[in-house]
């Protein structure tokens, strides 16, 4: 089980792709069509283990 200060690096890893996707959503229609999809998440992303 993750502790309590690795769930804030990821939160905190998390935040920090997100905002490069949003800033890159706004100036890239393409890109902006697939960061809209409501099946994927940045936290799915952040945390997906193999």
């Amino acid at each position: 089980m993750a502790s309590k200060n690795e769930n804030k690096g990821t939160m905190a890893f998390a935040d920090t792709i997100r905002h490069y996707l949003e800033k890159r959503a706004e100036s890239d229609a393409l890109f902006a069509v697939k960061f809209a999809n409501p099946s994927k998440s940045v936290e799915d992303c952040a945390t997906f283990y193999e």
